[in-house]
């Protein structure tokens, strides 16, 4: 006895109409006649009574009708339960990331796990839309930043935790500090980064929150999708660059970094699904959780 067969006889008795039938489940009607007469030879009944115009069910259709629909159920519920352990099984885990968190580790962190399973597959996906990959389900894991991560459903963990801080040249009057104010940058040119979304760069976000808070107007002359490039205008002296602290790249090394006062702090999470099936999905959460408790 077929399954899809079982499965035209079920809907052939909630329609009782061989054309309505046939389109749902995508046959013709002829071959859908070859499939119940097929059927009615196995049981040896005829299931149907029926007429040149229309179908009728009889006793043996509707005896039969809740069995088929059973044994439906149990195959869908069979095969969905294979399909669960196949997943469990994966030795595979995606791992997506947005481009401009590779000051943060994330590149280290993904090789020290593959390292560390090597009988795992860790593929690393490199995208501005890593939570639209997280939502559609092509990837397992996502390293997003704080605004990404604003409003998801998903769950997280803080991957790292970074603060507002400017660069400057090394001879500038404010360069010695620890801390800078907005009052003490009342006269400087600014550097921002821009975005490659809709939304402004967390960065920028963060400081033209603050700035709104404390009725400051800087004094914005550039703007970048890229932080080598904001350190550039610093270095022909055009202006300074406001950047987290952990985002400046090494090029800064000949440059004064100073932090903002009051502390603008952001957030970088990890997101993954609720429910973690596979043993490689598994593996790799409590590999982050080692991490980010050290």
């Amino acid at each position: 006895m077929e399954i899809s067969i079982l499965a035209e006889f079920v809907r052939l008795v909630e329609t009782c109409n061989f054309q309505e039938t046939a389109d749902q489940m995508n046959i013709s009607q002829s071959a859908l006649t070859k499939h119940i007469h097929k059927l009615e030879e196995e049981l040896n009944v005829d299931l149907f009574d029926r007429s040149q115009r229309s179908i009728q069910l009889n006793e043996y259709s509707q005896r039969f009708y809740p069995y088929a629909k059973q044994i439906l159920r149990s195959y869908e519920e069979g095969t969905a339960a294979l399909k669960e352990m196949q997943e469990v099984d994966k030795a595979s885990v995606t791992v997506a990331y947005n481009p401009l968190l590779g000051q943060y580790g994330v590149v280290e962190i993904l090789s020290d796990f593959s390292s560390q399973f090597p009988h795992h597959t860790l593929i690393p996906m490199e995208s501005y839309n890593s939570m639209e990959l997280l939502t559609n389900k092509k990837c397992d894991f996502a390293f997003v930043s704080e605004a990404e991560a604003e409003g998801s459903n998903f769950s997280k963990m803080i991957y790292k935790t970074d603060h507002l801080a400017v660069v400057m040249p090394k001879d500038h009057p404010l360069a010695g500090n620890r801390t800078v104010t907005l009052d003490q940058l009342e006269k400087e040119s600014f550097v921002l980064h821009s975005s490659h979304m809709d939304t402004p760069h967390d960065e920028t976000h963060k400081f033209l929150e603050l700035c709104q808070q404390q009725n400051f107007k800087p004094n914005i002359i550039a703007e970048s999708h890229f932080a080598s490039t904001m350190l550039h205008y610093v270095k022909n002296g055009k202006g300074i660059a406001v950047l987290n602290r952990m985002h400046i790249p090494d090029i800064a090394s000949d440059m004064a970094v100073v932090d903002i006062s009051p502390t603008v702090r952001t957030y970088l999470y990890l997101m993954y699904p609720r429910h973690i099936r596979t043993s490689c999905s598994k593996d790799f959460l409590h590999y982050m959780i080692d991490c980010c408790n050290k």
